[in-house]
């Protein structure tokens, strides 16, 4: 795929409603992609926010319970070929991303050099 292509794509995802904070890889941070068995270790069970839009809650069971800008869903997740997937609600379309980490910071990618959305990983906190 092409740049161009890639960067449609990420415009389009965003324009759907994909998420709510798009922003660049620090030049100073150093993310490293993680695998399946890192995923399940540092994101699940977790919840990845913005600290203020939107923030998902990765259930160990499957459920992924979702809210943005003050909606709550309840979507699902499964890793794939070492990428998290999520289905924001049933019968939406599924969006899988590489998973970057730098100590608390994670970056979620479509694509290794597409600019990213980052969120921080935080205990949960709900029910």
């Amino acid at each position: 795929m092409t740049r161009w292509r890639r960067c449609a794509l990420m415009v389009a995802v965003c324009a759907a409603g994909g998420l709510a904070t798009v922003s660049p890889v620090r030049a100073d941070e150093v993310f490293k992609q993680l695998m399946a068995k890192e995923i399940k270790a540092k994101v699940i069970g977790r919840d990845l926010t913005d600290g203020v839009h939107w923030s998902w809650y990765f259930r160990p069971d499957g459920a992924l319970i979702s809210m943005e800008l003050a909606k709550r869903r309840v979507g699902s997740w499964k890793i794939e070929d070492n990428r998290l997937c999520r289905e924001k609600e049933k019968g939406k379309q599924i969006e899988c991303y590489e998973v970057w980490m730098s100590r608390k910071t994670v970056s979620l990618r479509f694509f290794e050099d597409m600019p990213a959305f980052e969120a921080t990983v935080e205990p949960h906190s709900g029910p």
